[in-house]
């Protein structure tokens, strides 16, 4: 059995979460006995302002309490965009990565990356798991997709470069992740492990610059990702667990920040190593924080199983201590008792909603992207006879282990979006699909609609979607279709028989409302497609 304080010790290079909106009893023993310094945050902790608030000094109290020395980190992925863990009415939606990417300013992604930080620190938190550095090479990337700015590896460095700096100036911690560049693979580490068979000079002329820019800039924080890359490690191993691919950042680009790994209760690492044996093997490999976020006996063994590591000499007590050091360090220059339980009133946090919301319209009215129109369509008018047609939820899909929200990558979108336009034209039809297609009663509504409005998620990976728009298309050759891609912007890029066609890369109501505004005249098109067409 560890000893208490050598458990504490080891606790402190550990980032857990845990389930429920209240501090329970799990959470307090791993603050407490196991010395954890990290807290992991997700939509299933949050129900609203005054609750979020309360439970991170809640958090930081227990740590006192126990005689911590220095506060925890509370970090949470608020990418924004498809990853936004507290979202409106608690705090104002912001724009993600590709939406940003497609306003081409810089500008925009330092001044969201501001709103987002006093955000969180209104709330306690002091790490942000953003930006991603991951660069979209692959169209059908189904993890990445419009969590990157772009597919052009410069364009995503500079935009990661702006989103740390605003990140950075209201004192939350930014974490650039996943190295080394999840963008090029077909696969979900959620729920396996994907291959990227690329060699390290291939490597280095895309996915590995967002990464050794931001190590040039001094990141605070490098997040690994577990995926296998054959010709950059011998040993096979996935990025997290391997000496190689961590030796990247450490031996050649002298990286002294901390390295900390994504999930390990992904199914990247789990299935093949399962959880705890991988904490130990991130240590061995070199990363200074290992991240579970689920399961309370996963991750008290996991901290017993590096303890037992450390006193059996096959973990050694200085790799520890350099890991604690860089943590120690971070901490120090981003935290502080009087800050971590310290609070601010609720007008600071309705002040800060309000510039959010002005500074988040500039940036979707700027980057809706009319990728082609049929000449003389828009705008259109309040009279105008439409059918909105959009993808509904079908069957729930599983997956790993569940994050208690609904998955990002759901077919669907919400049901929020036809109200938009029903606004703008009260004869509006909504008709719903799902795998099984239309009905005949909702073909007669597409036939005798003056307008179709089509609007899909992800429709090169759904590819039911992608037929049924086809087919309203093929219906509809000669009278107004206009499709919507809600969220990655490939969708119809490359089908020409849909002659209106809009981005707007994000399935929040706010983007869709600036393509709504966009289709009535009241804005124009100002966005650039970020990805190659």
């Amino acid at each position: 059995m560890p000893s208490a304080e050598q458990r504490k010790q080891i606790g402190q290079l550990f980032a857990v979460g845990f389930h429920g909106r209240e501090i329970n009893k799990e959470i307090t023993t791993l603050i407490r006995d196991y010395g954890v310094g990290a807290i992991v945050l997700f939509k299933r902790n949050v129900l609203d302002a005054t609750q979020l608030q309360a439970l991170c000094l809640g958090l930081q109290k227990i740590a006192s309490d126990a005689g911590h020395s220095q506060p925890l980190f509370i970090g949470i992925d608020q990418e924004n965009g498809l990853v936004t863990r507290i979202s409106p009415p608690i705090a104002a939606q912001q724009p993600g990565p590709m939406t940003l990417g497609a306003t081409g300013s810089l500008d925009y992604a330092y001044e969201v990356a501001k709103a987002t930080g006093g955000m969180l620190q209104y709330f306690g938190i002091n790490m942000n798991y953003a930006p991603v550095g991951d660069i979209n090479s692959e169209p059908l990337n189904p993890v990445i997709g419009v969590r990157s700015p772009s597919d052009q590896a410069e364009t995503v460095s500079k935009f990661a470069a702006a989103c740390a700096r605003g990140l950075r100036e209201l004192n939350v911690a930014p974490c650039i992740k996943h190295f080394p560049g999840h963008g090029d693979t077909a696969v979900d580490s959620h729920y396996g492990l994907p291959v990227i068979d690329k060699s390290r000079a291939d490597m280095e002329k895309l996915e590995l610059i967002p990464f050794r820019d931001a190590v040039a800039d001094n990141i605070e924080m490098v997040m690994t990702a577990h995926i296998s890359l054959p010709q950059l490690s011998k040993d096979g191993l996935p990025a997290t667990l391997s000496s190689e691919t961590i030796g990247i950042l450490r031996n050649e680009w002298k990286y002294e920040g901390v390295i900390m790994t994504d999930c390990l209760e992904m199914d990247g690492i789990r299935a093949e190593f399962g959880s705890v044996k991988g904490a130990l093997m991130a240590f061995q490999a070199g990363v200074d924080n290992v991240m579970i976020c689920h399961t309370f006996d996963v991750q008290s063994a996991a901290i017993d199983h590096v303890c037992d590591a450390v006193t059996a000499g096959t973990l050694s007590q200085e790799r520890i201590d350099a890991s604690l050091e860089r943590l120690r360090k971070l901490k120090e220059r981003y935290t502080s008792w009087p800050r971590a339980l310290g609070t601010e009133p609720p007008e600071t946090l309705a002040a800060l909603n309000k510039c959010g919301e002005k500074l988040a319209s500039q940036v979707y009215a700027d980057a809706v992207t009319l990728v082609r129109a049929e000449e003389g369509l828009l705008p259109l008018k309040p009279t105008t006879k439409i059918a909105f047609v959009s993808p509904g939820p079908d069957v729930p899909i599983g997956g790993a282990v569940d994050s208690g929200t609904l998955p990002t990558r759901v077919p669907w979108i919400a049901d929020t979006f036809e109200e938009r336009i029903r606004k703008r034209a009260s004869q509006t039809t909504d008709i719903r699909f799902t795998s099984s297609t239309l009905t005949d009663e909702q073909w007669k509504q597409v036939d005798e609609a003056d307008v179709v409005i089509l609007a899909t998620r992800n429709a090169r990976e759904s590819k039911y979607q992608k037929e049924l728009g086809l087919k309203v298309a093929k219906r509809r050759a000669s009278s107004p279709l206009i499709s919507v891609a809600t969220c990655a912007p490939y969708d119809f890029l490359d089908d020409a028989q849909i002659r209106t066609y809009i981005a707007v890369y994000e399935p929040t109501v706010e983007a869709f409302s600036a393509a709504v505004d966009l289709l009535f005249g009241d804005a124009q098109p100002r966005g650039k497609l970020p990805v190659a067409h």
